[in-house]
């Protein structure tokens, strides 16, 4: 049990909603199994974004995990980004420095961990990518980078769909990959059924059927998941969500996110403390979260 004091460093998570994150859980477990003086909380957001920084800079928190709906809205309040994170747009995790927040997202590295994880491999595949907020974004450069065939946005009004493609062919363009900038696409979800592409890659990356509405879902129709072969919900909690249960009915196989949170949190454990997060300590997080 963690033994908080005085000298206990704090970290946290804001968001909306906010109620059923695990990620205190999976931080304070390896504080705990790491022998860290730390303690990581939820911290119930609204959208005055500004007040929140300053007051958590104020107090000393020293990193802050950020979820939806402001992982693109966030970065206005930080003094600097790495790299991957102002390519993308969208930012998950911010450090302490004595000039203020610097921004990381470390969605991308997680997604990645799991996908290595379930041999799911992105180069030379159809993509298609349910939703347009800060993970989807994290999602579409992922997929650009690992030598995606196609992109294709899906989004229930078409401007968010329509940055984030323009933004990741720009980033296809920058780094010579010609031939993806124009092989990406945005549609509207009634526009769903003009994807051409069989044998897809789908990611849900909306909070549709996020716990308590388990039998939400983004996409009802049944022709669309004929054409996936690999579905994976970005949504953690309920651990089997309608859409992986489309998936499958449909022939395809699904995962949740489960994985990508643990790996997230793990990367962003390490940013804020410098260590090295040991895999048995990741494998005792899943194993308890199962």
């Amino acid at each position: 049990m963690i033994n908080i004091n005085g000298h206990t460093s704090v970290y946290g998570i804001i968001g909306r909603p906010i109620g059923h994150t695990m990620s205190p859980a999976i931080h304070n477990m390896i504080s705990e199994a790491m022998g860290i003086d730390s303690v990581y909380v939820p911290f119930a957001a609204n959208d005055d974004l500004g007040s929140i920084v300053r007051g958590l800079f104020s107090l000393g928190v020293k990193g802050i995990n950020v979820t939806v709906p402001y992982k693109t809205d966030i970065i206005y309040e930080l003094c600097g980004l790495e790299q991957m994170a102002l390519d993308i747009g969208a930012v998950n995790t911010l450090k302490y420095t004595p000039n203020g927040y610097y921004g990381y997202n470390t969605d991308i590295i997680g997604l990645e961990r799991e996908l290595k994880d379930e041999r799911v491999l992105l180069r030379g595949r159809n993509v298609v990518i349910l939703g347009a907020g800060g993970a989807a974004r994290a999602v579409a450069f992922l997929c650009a980078s690992k030598g995606a065939a196609s992109i294709t946005i899906v989004n229930r009004t078409l401007n968010k769909a329509l940055d984030i493609r323009a933004d990741v062919a720009a980033y296809a363009n920058k780094t010579g990959l010609y031939q993806l900038s124009s092989n990406i696409y945005a549609v509207t979800i009634k526009e769903i059924g003009s994807i051409l592409y069989d044998d897809c890659i789908a990611f849900q990356c909306t909070n549709v059927g996020l716990s308590p509405n388990d039998d939400a879902c983004v996409v009802h129709d049944l022709g669309f998941y004929k054409r996936v072969s690999v579905g994976i919900d970005l949504i953690y909690k309920p651990a089997n969500t309608m859409f992986m249960q489309y998936v499958r009915s449909a022939g395809g196989v699904s995962h949740n996110g489960l994985k990508m949170l643990i790996y997230q949190a793990v990367s962003a454990y390490e940013i804020w403390h410098g260590v090295v997060v040991p895999e048995v300590v990741i494998y005792d997080i899943e194993r308890s979260l199962q």
